[in-house]
């Protein structure tokens, strides 16, 4: 069978994205998001690009946002149904921060503090 250009293309494509999610999910801090928890599985982290998988074991729809101070987005994923997980990326230089879960997609979300230190 011939592969055309855009065939090997895509399948290149494919694989580099496949790649990419692997190791970001192998390495990614993990949350678990309940209707009424946020647990976060490491709260010391190293600056730098760090990865998150949540996990929504509640019943409602929910979101989870990092925050900076004066609660700053630094990064968000919306819409995580009940019983899927997802992962996401945020930047962080060294500070404090919140991972805050929303059940519902309302409030200001059941909050974790989380501490990165290190030069970028």
């Amino acid at each position: 069978m011939r592969v055309g250009r855009v065939g090997l293309v895509a399948a290149v494509a494919l694989a580099a994205a496949v790649a990419c999610s692997t190791s970001d999910t192998a390495n990614a801090v993990g949350i678990v998001a309940t209707d009424t928890e946020c647990r976060v599985d490491r709260t010391d982290l190293a600056s730098g690009r760090q990865s998150f998988k949540v996990n929504n074991q509640g019943d409602k729809v929910t979101e989870v946002y990092v925050y900076g101070e004066g609660d700053e987005v630094i990064a968000e994923k919306e819409n995580i149904g009940p019983g899927t997980s997802v992962t996401f990326s945020a930047d962080l230089s060294a500070g404090k921060y919140q991972i805050a879960c929303k059940p519902g997609q309302t409030g200001k979300g059941i909050r974790q503090e989380i501490t990165v230190s290190g030069a970028p």
